[in-house]
């Protein structure tokens, strides 16, 4: 039996080898400062078998998801978590221990605190064997927080990734079905907007070669959603199972995953499709050659003026070009999709819709205006446009985390006399051309018919429900524990926040299918013309 204790007394560390046959005492002594990481060296490789610490804090959070680590390097390049706590009572006790079952041996053992407070624990105990040439650990488990898949990212020199521009390196590992089922090296870095401001950051990954990820397809680059704003967590895959029921031409595809940076436990995340022109993707023909007319990814946004490549046509829709992007762009390809907005706008304010995909239309708005999106005139609005063909297509959806009755500004979504569109922001005209668009002839009788049809094949309430439910077990051990991470100490510890998060979304959608229908079926057709038109007169009579 071999025990490793590490005892604080007078802020010194003591390491202590016990054997059956021997003591012996390491001499050197570490000064235990709070900025020191707590390091376990064994004198060869042992089977770690458990970890047992005392907690002398009083404060749960001081020593909740804190992680032991292991590696054979001791510079822990090849660590990985092989326990974590996570119970947030663990006891009355002030010895607490946890069991480990890690399928290799290891010298080098590590404690990654959650907090500063690094003396939250001051006594650990490694209780295990040495490892015998030959013995069989296969039987035993990659440590997991939950039942969801583990990624593990391990950034260079351990840095944050806190820019939305520079490139992190970093190893890229991802535990499932108990075995390593992703090890390579990627770049990381911030992604999103106002999300890449909150505590749990999005994140975007870059792979070097092409990538196989939890079945979603082999690609090179991958969204990493926080969905700090929903806690629910099922907002943004919902609205994407909805897009792809209404048949939209590509919906992204997630995965949920636990997430571990640094050492470091982030909690839930999902790994999804980055929005991009590919195959398997938005799947258009790239723009190659001289044929210039396509394809392009554009998406409106308000803040697209910041970016390097963006459009503002003569009547104010403002957005970026998503596609070619800044690098690979033409002069000639920008001009020409910037001269095609400008035609399509035109044409559009004047009843001519020839340069729309109706079909498509009908489906993202219903998509936009089901969900109760907030921002979908302000953002993340996607249109793509293929290669020999005059029409603008719509899709894919994205981000929808402040939908279903997630945002103040449109709460209670059910009893607004107005859609969704109306009552958020919008990025330069959006607002005023999608509504002009609504306005126009038999637009809106199409969207009735579509809705109909709709209804009467697999959206239904029934179906959702059941999405609903089936995420709602694959994802509540870890939404919980995500809960107590990110919103814990806030909202009397994080108890049930989950659960009653879900239950909104149900109780949205179960008034949604009519209230949408009353929406559609009593669309004011005048009402901004006749206050136009009031202005107008206003106007003339000041003046005259």
């Amino acid at each position: 039996m071999y025990i490793l204790s590490c005892f604080k007394h007078n802020k010194l560390v003591y390491y202590i080898f016990l054997s059956l046959l021997f003591v012996h005492t390491i001499s050197d002594e570490v000064d235990l400062t709070v900025n020191d990481a707590k390091i376990f060296e064994l004198d060869s490789l042992y089977v770690i078998e458990q970890i047992k610490f005392s907690k002398k804090s009083n404060d749960p959070f001081d020593y909740l998801f804190g992680i032991f680590v292991a590696s054979n390097s001791s510079t822990f390049s090849d660590f990985l978590p092989i326990g974590m706590i996570k119970e947030l009572e663990l006891s009355d006790s002030d010895d607490i221990s946890l069991s480990i079952n890690a399928p290799f041996p290891y010298q080098y053992i590590k404690y990654n605190p959650p907090s500063s407070n690094r003396k939250a624990i001051t006594e650990i105990k490694i209780t295990g064997h040495a490892f015998s040439e030959g013995e069989d650990l296969s039987s035993n488990n990659y440590f997991k927080p939950t039942g969801l898949p583990l990624l593990i990212i391990n950034t260079k020199n351990s840095e944050e990734p806190l820019s939305l521009e520079n490139y992190i390196d970093s190893t890229f590992i991802i535990i499932n079905n108990n075995e390593i089922e992703v090890n390579g090296q990627a770049s990381i870095r911030l992604r999103g907007h106002s999300t890449a401001t909150r505590p749990k950051k999005p994140y975007k990954i870059k792979f070097k070669d092409k990538q196989k990820i939890l079945g979603l397809g082999a690609f090179k680059k991958w969204a990493i959603l926080a969905n700090h704003y929903d806690k629910s967590l099922i907002r943004n895959i919902l609205a994407f199972k909805i897009s792809e029921i209404v048949g939209l031409n590509f919906t992204p595809k997630c995965k949920p995953v636990d997430v571990i940076v640094n050492g470091n436990f982030r909690g839930n995340y999902f790994i999804c499709d980055q929005i991009e022109v590919k195959k398997g993707r938005v799947d258009i023909d790239e723009n190659e050659g001289d044929d210039i007319s396509g394809g392009y990814l554009i998406e409106i946004d308000k803040r697209a003026t910041e970016e390097e490549k963006f459009f503002l046509t003569d009547k104010g829709l403002v957005g970026e070009i998503k596609y070619p992007d800044e690098d690979d762009i033409t002069k000639e390809q920008e001009n020409y999709i910037k001269q095609y907005l400008n035609k399509l706008e035109k044409y559009t304010y004047l009843g001519d819709l020839k340069y729309l995909d109706l079909p498509s239309f009908y489906k993202y708005f219903i998509v936009q205006e089901f969900c109760g999106d907030i921002d979908s005139m302000l953002s993340s609005f996607h249109c793509h446009k293929k290669k020999a063909d005059d029409k603008l297509y719509f899709g894919p959806v994205w981000d929808y985390d402040l939908s279903f009755d997630n945002d103040d500004r449109l709460i209670p979504t059910n009893e607004k006399d107005k859609f969704a569109l109306y009552y958020g922001a919008s990025a330069g005209s959006t607002r005023d051309f999608f509504i002009n668009l609504l306005k126009t002839k038999d637009v809106m009788k199409n969207i009735e018919k579509t809705w109909t049809e709709l209804k009467a094949g697999d959206f239904n309430i029934e179906k959702l429900k059941e999405f609903i439910n089936e995420q709602k077990t694959l994802l509540e051990e870890s939404a919980n524990l995500n809960s107590l991470k990110w919103y814990g100490s806030k909202i009397g510890k994080g108890k049930d926040d989950f659960v009653n998060s879900v239950n909104v979304v149900i109780n949205y959608i179960e008034k949604r299918f009519d209230s949408l229908t009353n929406l559609i079926a009593n669309f004011d057709f005048a009402g901004d013309i006749l206050k136009i038109n009031y202005f107008i007169f206003c106007l003339i009579f000041v003046i005259f």
